[in-house]
This record gives structure tokens, sequence and C-alpha cells, in this order.
């Protein structure tokens, strides 16, 4: 299996110089998607034909390969998709820091894709994995969906003036992100 490793000399942390994510035909990595041609061919054929939006991006949403728990939603690029299937671990492309990403290399938190996924039109991508270390979330939680929305008579029973105060379902942290990360920007954009 390929491991790609942090390197010094790139403050991407990349190994190779960054394509425009709007390319989506053929990867670095030598995974060819082919290209859409038909209803019949992408709803009920082999090929794999992946739409990228406008930006080049697709949608991942990842979840724990035993306990079935989602763990984060995320975008790929070709190559990020590309690089998945190649290494069998989760690369993805940061919308924040415009750039590709392997899920672990800083943290150490490496997604080991057990199963990867594509939907009906082939516009978004589930990802069953196994995850070393056991978070999946910068802020240091197991999961990035650590906190719920109350509806229906829990919201009316708790609103003051239509405030939607969020409720947390976890509140122990897996790892301090300051430990982690250092002084590495924030990803999330205000």
């Amino acid at each position: 299996m390929i491991a790609i490793l942090p390197s010094a000399a790139d403050p991407c942390n990349l190994p190779f110089p960054l394509k425009n994510p709007k390319e989506p035909a053929m990867s670095d990595s030598g995974v060819k998607f082919q290209p859409r041609e038909s209803i019949e061919q992408v709803e009920e054929g082999s090929d794999l034909a992946p739409k990228f939006d406008d930006r080049g991006l697709i949608t991942v949403v990842t979840t724990d390969a035993r306990s079935g728990e989602l763990l984060m939603q995320g975008y790929m690029n070709a190559e990020a998709l590309a690089r998945t299937i190649r290494t069998g671990e989760a690369h993805y492309f940061s919308r924040s820091r415009q750039v590709l990403w392997h899920k672990g290399a800083t943290s150490g938190f490496v997604q080991r894709v057990r199963e990867l996924l594509v939907d009906d039109d082939q516009d978004c991508i589930w990802l069953r994995v196994d995850v070393e270390g056991g978070a999946s979330c910068h802020v240091g939680y197991r999961s990035c969906f650590y906190r719920r929305v109350p509806t229906g008579r829990e919201f009316g029973a708790t609103e003051v003036d239509g405030r939607v105060d969020l409720v947390w379902t976890d509140t122990e942290k897996v790892f301090d992100p300051e430990d982690v990360y250092g002084d590495a920007p924030n990803p999330t954009i205000l």
C-alpha cells in the first residue's frame, strides 16, 4: 500500500504539484474516470463516471465501517478520488485551504477505506472506513457531528425568540487539537 507522507519542503505537505480541481478526467495516479455518455451508463453500467460540480468537486460522506456512525462530510477532486482508490486511504480536497489532503497525514488519524460506494447518479461518494486513533474531527471529537439541532416539540420547549441552541451529543474529545496541529491555521471559515 502506498502512503503519502508529509514533506518538510512542501508547505502543503504534497509530494506533487496541484492541478486545477476542475479537471476531472485523468489523475496523476493513473486512475481513469470514464466520460458520462448516457443515463443508462451512469445509473446501470459498470463505468466509474463521477459527476464533479462546477468547482471540480464531488461530495463525500464518511462513516465508521463497524458502527455505521457518521464521521464527516467532505469533498474530493479527481486527484483525491483517484488517490483514495489507488492507496485505500482517504484523501480529500480542502475548500478552505485549496489543497489535496491525505486524511491523517498530520494528525495520524488515517482513514483506511473498507468500502467506497458511489450513488445512483455518481455525484456523491460514501466511504466506509476504519480510523486509526479513533478520531475524524479536527476539533478533537470522534465525529464531526458532535451536536444536534432540536426539532419539533423539543425545539418548541427550548427556544426563546426563535433562537436555536445546539445540543451536545459528544462532550469528550479524543485528542487536543493544539497538541496535534500546533499553530496550523484552523480550516473553519467564518
